[in-house]
């Protein structure tokens, strides 16, 4: 097997194991107001996922391995968007519209903040 393969697939699990543990984290600080700890995690992590691809690709020049850690394996395990929609049917059809607004418009809210955020004089195409 090829030693690429191996290594990369290493990093993927150590990061998702960082990710899913910061996940975790944040549902549990959140329990008791079903489904902020979900928005959060969501926002923050579209946020991070566009900012560092955004900074990857302009201004940073890091190995695959390492692109793969933080974006597959780290905020690959921090964001679902399976459990988003298993808290979607969870709850009464008003709340459940509501979570789904906040989320598509919050996580587009997201994408322009982040680009924003790594805009240079010419900014972000």
């Amino acid at each position: 097997m090829n030693w690429q393969i191996i290594k990369r697939g290493m990093v993927v699990g150590i990061g998702g194991f960082i990710g899913g543990g910061c996940r975790q984290a944040i549902e549990l600080l959140f329990a008791q107001q079903f489904p902020v700890g979900t928005i959060i995690i969501n926002l923050s992590g579209t946020f991070l996922s566009v900012l560092l691809v955004t900074i990857l690709s302009k201004y940073w020049h890091v190995a695959q391995w390492v692109a793969d850690f933080l974006l597959v394996g780290v905020l690959g395990a921090y964001t679902t968007y399976s459990t988003a929609m298993l808290d979607i049917v969870k709850v009464p059809l008003m709340i459940a519209i509501a979570y789904w607004l906040i989320s598509v418009i919050g996580g587009v809210t997201m994408v322009y903040l982040a680009r924003w955020a790594v805009r240079d004089k010419g900014g972000v195409k």
